[in-house]
């Protein structure tokens, strides 16, 4: 008999998900939004008054739901706490025919830093608490100081056939913040089961240039994963076997070694997918792809990181912040955007303060895209190396001028690919520096004086508050033209390759403001995700944006092929950065600010490999990039 490809199709479906139903078997879960944990038994060891209790930790997680177990080592009202609570679920029967039985749970710290709760997981046939806390945990760990999100994975597998309790510790730590359980569950796991993560692949990417897709794997069988086989297609298939090292319940991300390379200026969709594990077909493949995509720009064009602080004068911590941004300004001066989003005090614009959404002080975003980031003089500047030299498909550039409490904002947009669903929005940021205030809301808390909390740009020698006289902020947002998340219709839905895209935005000056001390920047917003695609510092002056052609015109690079090295001539003297960079976008070197004196100036290459190279040459916000064949 022939059956048909249909129904045979049809039938290998329905045993498979009735194979990964019965290797997926869950014997108990509990995610606290139905019931508001009140089956559970709590018990305040320590006898303070403080126990684990429900609340919505929604801001810490999304995947939290709006219910979560909570315990704190700190309160606002008491201060330092030193927890010893227990929290005990209703009993749970483990069948004795089971195998391959693991607990699984989420958890959570204060994120950024003070995370480093202490916390125990019991499995008891008692659900009397002195009797509890005798048994030995089947987990016990202290989490990392800089706290977060995790998922643990534990085999419980002895317990089968056994009715038991579960119980939660939160105990040996003292003023930290809190510690968060949610998500809870029992069940088998199936011996060899991947689950697509998430991938990345840069958003934009230059022609005939080589880019890494990365999968982040999760194990969620009872085996380790020593290899996976992953495909990526975009119409053709490109599979590999990825050795790699991946224990139960943990996560990893891997690269393909087949690189993503197109020489077409379009955009691209990419499936992954996961189609074996450990050399075996993965027991569930509901949850092993995903989809990516990217937009192949023409040419490199420069980056600016944006960084967004979120401080405020009541923050005694937030010093850190005002010193990391002032490092900023003197290692990066050409490289980033800083802006102060303050909360709290006469410098807050809610608008800003709302939209950004921080919620620690103080607090960080970088491009919109890392979000909840400590900010430190120390660390900061590795976002910048790490991220100015990321595709972008857009040049921005243009002037503002100020005619007594009206400013005008003139703004261009220059792309480098072709859109035909675009979803850009530009949005102008006013920041002033040197704010001054005599009030008590503009004295800084600082809680670096007395230097017991080590060096901290000079803070340590001030006391706590620095009284609002000795105060100047900088980088302070005064206003969002265009609103938070851009102005809407700004950039068109359709644009093609060398568009230039131009948008005036006005502005009436507050009588508080200083005129004088006020700055534009130029954001380009990503109006599908939020993130920032590109920014610049704005010039202040009158500059016709038909001038980016005519400079572009008038300059040149010789001799091309280049050897060891080349000359740029220019259509004027006067101060131009000049950078260089590879076919993937990556800054080889920068040359700095080089005043140029006869419309012409000699720069070196050395140790560069043959091939094509872009040198980008800018002046009062205007770019142009040129080819250079090295040979």
């Amino acid at each position: 008999m022939i059956m048909n490809k249909n129904l045979l199709n049809l039938i290998l479906l329905l045993l498979t998900t009735v194979s990964n139903f019965a290797n997926s078997q869950v014997y108990y879960s509990e995610n606290f939004e139905s019931g508001n944990g009140t089956s559970w038994k709590y018990s305040d060891l320590d006898g303070d008054g403080y126990k684990f209790q429900i609340l919505n930790a929604s801001a810490i997680s999304s995947d939290f739901g709006t219910k979560s177990l909570v315990s704190y080592s700190y309160s606002s009202s008491a201060g330092a706490l030193s927890p010893d609570n227990l929290v005990t679920s209703t009993a749970i029967t483990l069948p004795s025919d089971a195998s391959n039985i693991f607990l699984t749970y989420s958890i959570a710290s204060y994120p950024g830093a003070y995370g480093s709760e202490h916390y125990a997981v019991y499995l008891t046939p008692t659900d009397e608490a002195s009797e509890v806390i005798t048994t030995t945990p089947v987990k016990e760990e202290t989490l990392p100081y800089e706290g977060g999100v995790a998922t643990r994975t534990v085999d419980v597998s002895s317990f089968k056939g056994q009715t038991l309790y579960l119980s939660f510790r939160h105990y040996n730590c003292t003023d930290m913040y809190f510690f968060i359980v949610d998500n809870i569950s029992l069940k088998s796991l199936s011996s060899n089961n991947a689950t697509y993560n998430g991938g990345s692949l840069s958003k934009f990417i230059v022609k005939n240039s080589d880019n890494d897709i990365k999968i982040n794997v999760k194990n969620n069988g009872s085996n380790p994963i020593t290899s996976v086989e992953i495909n990526w297609n975009d119409g053709e298939d490109h599979i590999a076997t990825i050795p790699t090292s991946v224990a139960v319940g943990e996560s990893t991300t891997v690269t393909h070694p087949t690189k993503v390379n197109y020489s077409e200026i379009t955009k691209k969709t990419i499936t992954v997918a996961i189609t074996k594990v450990n050399g075996e077909t993965d027991s569930d493949t509901s949850d092993n792809s995903g989809s990516l995509s990217t937009q192949v720009t023409s040419q490199v064009v420069p980056k600016k990181v944006v960084i967004e602080e979120g401080t405020g004068t009541w923050c005694g911590w937030c010093v850190r912040g005002i010193v990391a941004l002032k490092k900023l300004e003197e290692n990066y001066p050409d490289d980033q955007v800083s802006i102060a989003v303050h909360n709290g005090d006469p410098m807050k614009v809610t608008e800003y303060d709302n939209g950004a959404g921080f919620s620690s002080f103080p607090g960080m975003t970088v491009d919109r895209e890392l979000k909840g980031e400590d900010i430190s003089p120390s660390t900061i500047g590795s976002y910048i190396e790490s991220r100015k030299t990321i595709p972008t498909p857009v040049k921005l550039g243009g002037t503002y001028t100020i005619s007594g409490d009206q400013m005008s904002v003139t703004t261009n947009a220059q792309f480098f690919s072709n859109f035909t669903d675009a979803n850009f929005k530009l949005l102008a940021v006013v920041t002033e520096n040197q704010v001054h205030g005599t009030a008590s809301g503009y004295r800084q808390f600082n809680y670096y004086a007395g230097g017991s909390q080590g060096e901290m740009g000079g803070y340590e020698n001030l006391p706590n508050p620095v009284p609002a006289a000795q105060m100047y902020y900088d980088h302070v947002g005064r206003a969002l033209l265009g609103g938070y998340n851009g102005q809407t219709d700004s950039v068109p839905a359709t644009i093609t390759d060398g568009q230039t895209v131009e948008y005036t935005f006005n502005y009436t000056i507050p009588t508080a403001y200083n005129a004088d001390n006020l700055h534009v920047s130029l954001l380009l917003i990503d109006g599908n995700d939020g993130t920032i695609v590109n920014a610049t510092h704005l010039e202040k002056g009158e500059l016709a944006t038909s001038n980016i052609s005519l400079n572009t015109s008038k300059v040149s690079i010789y001799p091309n092929p280049a050897k060891t090295d080349f000359n740029i001539r220019v259509a004027a003297d006067g101060k131009y950065n000049i950078t260089l960079f590879d076919m993937s976008g990556k800054l080889i070197a920068n040359y700095g600010n080089i005043s140029i004196s006869g419309k012409t100036v000699n720069l070196p290459i050395k140790n560069l490999l043959p091939g094509k190279y872009f040198v980008n040459i800018s002046q009062d916000g205007i770019s142009t990039t040129k080819e250079l064949l090295v040979k």
